[in-house]
């Protein structure tokens, strides 16, 4: 059975005070003082291997992705960038020629009376065209908002 310092420091039997000499005195102390710094030590490496994030993760690798992840999700909501009005603007005319470019195509689809193979040849014509007049749209929105003194209302145009 095994005793820890601190138990040694409690259970030492205390002779007479007449019977005990100085070097038996001393001997004791700096037997208790090696029990108390041994005691010190343990303590002091079991705080470490608590506070010690390295560990921590060892030992538990699923909350510590639990914890980065909710952290992660926290700070990309609190940072979140808000988009200006040009770049809703661009946003809302991308939707639009997105919804043309689908209107065009089911027209192309119904008058031709193509089966319905051929999807990821159609979506590529479709991205190529939405594309291109996303180019397009930006292009000539980059000119008018770059001419000098050009400013844009809400719905885009060009205030004088």
């Amino acid at each position: 059975m095994s005793v820890t310092a601190l138990e040694q420091i409690t259970d030492t039997a205390s002779p007479e005070p007449a019977e005990r000499s100085p070097d038996d005195l001393r001997q004791e102390i700096k037997e208790k003082k090696e029990a108390i710094a041994e005691t010190l030590s343990r303590v002091d490496e079991r705080i470490h291997g608590a506070v010690d994030w390295r560990a921590q993760v060892g030992d538990h690798p699923y909350l510590a992705l639990g914890i980065a992840l909710s952290v992660g999700c926290l700070f990309s909501g609190v940072f979140k960038r808000r988009p200006g009005p040009q770049e809703r603007i661009m946003e809302a005319l991308a939707d639009g020629v997105e919804n043309i470019a689908d209107q065009v195509r089911d027209r192309i689809d119904a008058q031709f009376g193509w089966p319905n193979r051929g999807g990821a040849l159609k979506a590529t014509a479709a991205a190529l065209a939405t594309r291109t007049a996303m180019s397009y749209l930006s292009n000539q929105l980059g000119r008018v908002s770059k001419a000098p003194g050009a400013r844009l209302n809400r719905s885009g145009n060009n205030i004088k």
